[in-house]
């Protein structure tokens, strides 16, 4: 016996949603690792930072590179934490509460997982992370650069805190996935009852 129609889309809608949103959650890192390693390769410049960027050029290159890497943050973040819900009211949906089996608890833990990932990367952690970077960013504009020296390693360890955040968020979506992968068609009755019956 096979699961229902109904059952078999939304756990098809599910199991696309949480791709869209493993795909969201990685944009950022993906263009970060791009961004980054070529910022300090190239010339550049950034209006209102030029006695920054002369005093600590690679300093200054890394600040260019986050400002490029926050547009791509700024895109995906909402998005994500939309298609974040989205996904989770349909995986809890996918879920057949009647017969629960170990694959469902697992996939409602990595669910857990990765919406705490989430919340808490974006609510709370981006948020310090933000506050840190906008107070090095104002200290390296003024030319306070001793200041803003003084200052990086605090925010290094803000983006230390939101990526292992992110990081967190990726990996319970990709044991998500395999999950979903793993309980096809859950509300279908087990093999060993179907071979019964």
């Amino acid at each position: 016996m096979r699961a229902p129609p109904l059952s078999l889309t939304i756990q098809s809608l599910a199991t696309v949603a949480v791709g869209l949103w493993l795909g969201l959650a990685l944009a950022g890192g993906v263009a970060a690792a791009a961004i980054f390693p070529a910022a300090r390769a190239l010339d550049l410049s950034l209006a209102g930072y030029e006695a920054f960027l002369a005093a600590e050029p690679e300093l200054g290159r890394m600040l260019v590179a986050g400002h490029l890497a926050e547009r791509v943050f700024d895109l995906t973040g909402p998005l994500r934490t939309v298609l974040g819900f989205v996904a989770a009211v349909l995986v809890v949906a996918a879920l057949p509460w009647r017969s629960v089996r170990p694959v469902h608890i697992a996939a409602a833990l990595a669910l857990l997982i990765a919406l705490a990932g989430l919340f808490v990367g974006r609510f709370v952690s981006e948020r310090d992370f933000r506050a840190e970077d906008a107070a090095y960013r104002a200290l390296a504009k003024a030319g306070e650069i001793d200041a803003a020296r003084a200052k990086k390693p605090a925010v290094d360890l803000a983006h230390e805190n939101a990526s292992r955040l992110a990081s967190t968020e990726a990996l319970a979506l990709v044991a998500l996935l395999g999950l979903l992968g793993a309980g096809r068609g859950w509300s279908g009755p087990r093999k060993d009852e179907a071979v019964r019956g």
